[in-house]
């Protein structure tokens, strides 16, 4: 009966073969940016930390020994802050993962040669303005012509060495105050050799900047579908690939981490179905507040990473993929309904749930 869950009549069994295929790693909580959308502002009771080398060594250990083949760096923080992020970087391409770098790109300058000879697999790069001054309005200490001067260079070094690694893409974080620039998205990133864009909605939460929401907001989601239209039409000129979110939410719906196999790991070490419930904080969505409950599934300190997926991972895991869930985001009771208020149980019995996640509704987009 191991690995084994129970629903109605039926005994269903993980395969014994089954193990995560990517980690979403935080090696840093730390940022240079305050930008107006970062989850940072809405966390509850959050504490900052950096991932030591020696953690992150027996991390890349325990993921190469529970058949993990790509890692992402991403979290709550900027990861090219982390003081050791090279030698992370060269760890993991010694370990043979595939390594994809999530960052604001204030760094790419410096750092585009070791990326180039490194032959990280790829760099997403988040750029919501191309507009000096309203790029410095959302992501707020951030400075667009550096981003801009690190693209080029990384640009460049691939083309005089003849190389395709990193492939860059960029993630694009609509609110109000952008919606016009998304149709500009592709022909800034055919001149600084961006393959694909990602368009994600801005999760609005409490006492956050809810005026720049855009998904709850009729007349913005119009906008969106035309700048959207337009885009789409310079596909065929630029060959950009465009990843656009659901208007409006749908009972369509996929989860990220588990359709990936995916998992997030903390800077502390703490193992996370995902990034969206790493960590205690607050979300505003359609006008319904919900608090987010941090789901724990252990800590690789003292578990082994294989041991959480087979076991605490187990029931959440066939739910997540099987969507065996109901859809909180365009039901008409989510106005009314008590346990959609929190992430702690569903009308279906599942505890935790994820029946009201932006991400499980194609509303937003993960870098995996």
């Amino acid at each position: 009966m191991e690995n084994m869950l129970k629903f109605s009549d039926w005994l269903i069994q993980l395969d014994p073969s089954s193990h995560p295929r990517e980690l979403v790693v935080e090696v840093s909580t730390e940022c240079n940016y305050n930008c107006v959308h970062c989850f940072r502002n809405a966390a509850i009771g959050f504490r900052g930390c950096t991932m030591d080398l020696d953690l992150f060594t027996h991390l890349l250990e325990e993921a190469s020994n529970s058949g993990v083949k790509k890692i992402i760096l991403s979290g709550w923080g900027e990861p090219t802050v982390h003081p050791d992020i090279m030698d992370m970087l060269r760890k993991m391409k010694d370990y043979g993962f595939y390594v994809v770098l999530n960052t604001n790109g204030s760094r790419l300058f410096e750092i585009a040669e070791d990326l180039v000879s490194l032959e990280i697999d790829e760099v997403f790069v988040s750029i919501d303005a191309f507009d000096v001054k309203l790029y410095s309005q959302i992501r707020r200490m951030g400075d667009f012509s550096a981003v801009s001067k690190g693209l080029e260079k990384l640009r460049n070094l691939k083309l005089q060495n003849g190389g395709v690694k990193p492939e860059i893409k960029s993630i694009f974080t609509v609110n109000k105050l952008n919606i016009g620039e998304v149709s500009k998205a592709l022909e800034y990133a055919r001149a600084f050799g961006v393959h694909e864009i990602m368009f994600s909605y801005y999760i609005s939460y409490p006492g956050g900047h809810e005026e720049l929401e855009c998904m709850n907001s009729a007349e913005c989601r119009e906008k969106l579908r035309k700048e959207l239209e337009k885009a789409a039409l310079k596909y065929f000129e630029t060959g950009i690939r465009v990843v656009q979110p659901s208007l409006m939410p749908t009972t369509m719906r996929r989860c990220p981490f588990a359709s990936n196999r995916a998992l997030f790991i903390r800077c502390d070490g703490a193992v996370a179905p995902c990034i969206y419930y790493s960590r205690n904080w607050s979300t505003k969505l359609f006008g319904v507040e919900r608090k987010i409950r941090e789901v724990v599934l252990g800590n690789i300190r003292n578990s082994k990473l294989i041991d959480l997926w087979r076991g605490p991972y187990l029931r959440m895991f066939f739910r997540l993929l099987f969507t065996y869930m109901p859809s909180c985001l365009d039901c008409t009771l989510q106005n009314y309904c008590s346990l959609t208020l929190s992430n702690e149980a569903d009308c279906w019995g599942n505890k935790p749930s994820c029946a009201h996640c932006p991400y499980l509704h194609y509303l937003s987009y993960c870098p995996i």
